[in-house]
């Protein structure tokens, strides 16, 4: 008898220890009548035969109205996020920048140590701008996002300033992921810590955000452009949190002017324009701004958090996916007019 108690208590123990940590979650409203909306956009991703979803959310007013996930990856999976980590590393910016640490108008060389500045360095170096990397529009050449991790004495950002610039800085629009590391590299200059640890005070802790794993550089700081591994649940969060323009649970955490900034078009893409093309609509701090008023985290293969301020809504989703343009599509013809 003793024992049952024992298993009971320890069980109750348990259960009460995940229900604390489920419980800092988005509240749940589930709507059975959109998931048969929903389902073929979670259909759309497995249409190709080596493509997956991992799992996919619809959060209306604040609340999750649609939750499927693969069997392979539950709510406690931490997933790759690929370079929608771009968009919390320019979050960390938005925190430092109200705190004083620095201006989006500072010179990047005002971060920079001596010696990451290459002995032949260019004349635009001087001109690049914290705004310029979050747009970017640095007009650096090399993205050195593949060898980043071949060699441990390999300097990021020395290696990144030592190829050189393709356009001058504020120009043209040219995705670079090493310009998001500079950008990590910054806030680690002005605050001490790396970009997940000042989140972890700043923005993680707050959200009730627990459990996340973020990739370092050989010189202590946090990738910034990729390597940040979340639960789709606090992928979610991310998304609340700019709908609500840096407000949580009553408490204005970040300054609203940053998300008019962040969430609007500073910089548009080369090439010509269309208007179902979403990489074509202009991009802000980090996100891509997308069709129907949209905005959106992106990272390789489908990791995609997008914010639908007209419909105060989301789409988040992760998963493995060569074709995330009909995966956009899906969402506008089905969820869309649903929500």
């Amino acid at each position: 008898m003793k024992k049952i108690i024992l298993f009971l208590s320890v069980s109750l123990c348990l259960l009460g220890t995940y229900a604390c940590k489920k419980s800092s979650d988005l509240p749940r409203a589930i709507d059975p009548a959109l998931a048969p909306h929903a389902d073929k956009l979670w259909d759309a991703a497995w249409s190709i035969a080596t493509d997956e979803m991992h799992g996919l959310l619809v959060v209306k007013d604040g609340k999750v109205v649609y939750d499927r996930r693969d069997p392979a990856h539950g709510p406690e999976t931490l997933h790759i996020m690929w370079s929608a980590s771009k968009t919390f590393t320019a979050t960390a910016v938005g925190f430092a920048r109200q705190d004083g640490l620095l201006s989006v108008d500072d010179p990047l060389v005002r971060f920079l140590k001596p010696q990451e500045i290459p002995d032949s360095a260019s004349q635009y170096l001087d001109k690049v701008t914290v705004k310029h990397l979050l747009t970017m529009s640095a007009g650096l050449k090399q993205d050195y996002i593949g060898r980043s991790n071949s060699h441990e004495d390999f300097d990021w950002a020395l290696e990144t300033l030592k190829g050189g610039f393709e356009f001058e800085p504020g120009t043209t629009f040219r995705y670079n992921s090493m310009e998001t590391y500079l950008l990590s590299l910054i806030v680690s200059r002005v605050t001490g810590k790396t970009v997940e640890d000042y989140l972890e005070d700043k923005f993680f802790a707050p959200l009730g955000i627990r459990d996340h794993v973020w990739e370092k550089s050989p010189q202590g700081y946090s990738a910034g452009g990729w390597g940040l591994y979340l639960r789709l649940d606090d992928f979610a969060k991310l998304g609340q949190f700019f709908l609500q323009k840096g407000e949580w649970n009553g408490k204005q955490l970040l300054d609203p002017a940053w998300f008019d900034e962040a969430m609007s078009p500073q910089v548009m893409q080369p090439g010509e324009y269309t208007p179902d093309n979403e990489w074509m609509q202009g991009y802000g701090y980090q996100m891509w701004c997308c069709s129907h008023g949209a905005y959106r985290a992106d990272g390789a293969w489908g990791q995609i958090c997008m914010i639908i301020p007209e419909k105060n809504a989301l789409v988040v989703w992760q998963g493995v996916s060569r074709d995330v343009g009909r995966e956009f599509a899906t969402l506008w013809k089905e969820i869309l007019p649903y929500l």
